[in-house]
């Protein structure tokens, strides 16, 4: 015997499924309204920007990583990311890829 849920629980469903689409959407369109950043106080360097467009870089593929680059730089709260991940290395230490060569927790 199947029991049927109540119809405002495959509503809420359907908004929980729909949530990270929107989070991703609504995080794209702040993106395009916001105005690039040039340099970052906190980090004491410039950003990157929109590289140029050229049909040897895309063949070449420097396009696609100054591409990259851009987006890592410029997203909205990327001030707040940065101070999280500070935060975290303060307390948690740094991760393995910010260690030195040769070094681990163990101490070999």
């Amino acid at each position: 015997m199947k029991i049927k849920a109540p119809k405002g629980c495959a509503v809420v469903r359907n908004i929980l499924g729909l949530f990270p689409f929107l989070l991703i959407l609504a995080m794209f369109l702040w993106h395009l309204a916001l105005p690039d950043k040039t340099f970052s106080p906190k980090e004491r360097r410039y950003l990157a920007q929109w590289p140029v467009f050229r049909l040897e870089n895309v063949l070449n593929g420097t396009y696609e990583t100054k591409a990259e680059a851009y987006f890592a730089d410029q997203f909205p709260w990327r001030d707040l990311w940065v101070q999280i991940q500070e935060v975290s290395e303060q307390i948690l230490g740094p991760g393995p890829d910010q260690r030195e060569p040769g070094f681990s927790r163990e101490g070999h």
